[in-house]
């Protein structure tokens, strides 16, 4: 393999200064008053031989990678991918790339990532942390990593996040079913302690409670593979017949229930049925399918902007952790009428 030229290299060879070359390259030559010829003959070069700077060398110049790494729980997953992508895109036209990784819910798996992201001196992260990675997120406030947790946070460390009403829309979901005329309203959720599914319970059941109404509460192992959810959801709805409508906590148990009901045939379709989180094809179903929306745009927008502003030198010293929650609308669709 042909060796890579050192910015040394090509200076000698250009007979200007290093620095007079990585000013050039990096667009400050009028700025540092370098004169238009050397400048010309800096560019013709790059143009006449495709030359680019070592990345590493270029860091270690400017103290910064230029690069974010961005963990999420599943990239697949429909919410999460049109999050990275909008990130993604926000950050490109800021001069960042990305590093985008899954954690799939295990402690292990987001340890390495960030450790690897780390190594690489990635200049900040944004994280849709797993519980028990208390101290990844210790690690990196006494490394002073600019970081942003986002979708969940870690409720005993004080950290950065960027979340959505969850309670409030779990409760503006069951009050949607309750307004329809459904009276034995389950909801089926997670076996999980983090803290936007622990919110989204607390919305159902603080309806519930008001309303004097029977308590319906089913957790399913987050681990569980899609055709297992499938089969316990479906004997769910087999064992509780009195049940009339359904919350499901997040969006692959509503996908979940939705095959299983389908396999239960016309015995159980007069359910009442409200997915937290939207998907792009729930307006195909039949019937459609209501949702609580959560806004992608403006929880993406927030993220890289609030992270942005941490990796600026000039703000990031005023920059103070805060919980910043962004509303969630419902989306009524004809699977929550009667």
């Amino acid at each position: 393999m042909k060796k890579r030229k050192s910015i040394h290299d090509v200076a000698k060879e250009l007979q200007v200064s290093a620095t007079t070359l990585s000013f050039v390259l990096n667009n400050k030559g009028k700025e540092k008053r370098i004169s238009d010829e050397v400048i010309r003959k800096i560019e013709d070069y790059v143009i006449k031989t495709g030359y680019k700077p070592s990345f590493i060398g270029k860091s270690l110049r400017t103290g910064k990678t230029k690069t974010i790494g961005l963990i999420v729980e599943d990239i697949a997953d429909p919410f999460f991918s049109a999050v990275a992508s909008v990130i993604e895109q926000k950050a490109f036209d800021s001069g960042y790339k990305m590093i985008i990784a899954s954690c799939n819910n295990i402690p292990g798996k987001i340890r390495e990532v960030v450790n690897i992201l780390d190594e690489r001196s990635v200049d900040g992260f944004i994280i849709a942390p797993t519980i028990d990675i208390e101290d990844v997120i210790l690690k990196l406030k006494e490394e002073k990593k600019p970081f942003i947790l986002f979708d969940r946070f870690l409720p005993d460390i004080d950290t950065f996040n960027v979340v959505v009403e969850n309670e409030n829309g779990a409760y503006m979901a069951t009050q949607h079913l309750y307004e329809n005329g459904y009276r034995n309203i389950a909801i089926i959720t997670l076996l999980s302690e983090q803290i936007q599914m622990v919110e989204r319970l607390n919305g159902y059941l603080k309806f519930i409670r008001e309303k004097g109404l029977k308590e319906e509460v089913f957790k399913i192992e987050y681990d569980l593979q899609y055709k297992e959810i499938t089969k316990k959801i479906a004997r769910i709805i087999q064992d509780k017949p009195h049940i009339d409508a359904i919350l499901f906590g997040t969006n692959y148990l509503t996908i979940g229930g939705l095959t299983a009901l389908k396999q239960l045939g016309n015995e159980r379709n007069k359910i009442g049925l409200v997915s937290f989180d939207d998907h792009f094809h729930y307006d195909l179903f039949t019937p459609s399918i209501t949702a609580i929306d959560q806004p992608v745009d403006l929880l993406a927008t927030t993220i890289i902007t609030h992270l942005l502003e941490m990796l600026d030198d000039q703000t990031n010293a005023t920059k103070k952790n805060e919980t910043i929650r962004l509303p969630v609308s419902l989306l009524a669709r004809e699977s929550s009428k009667r």
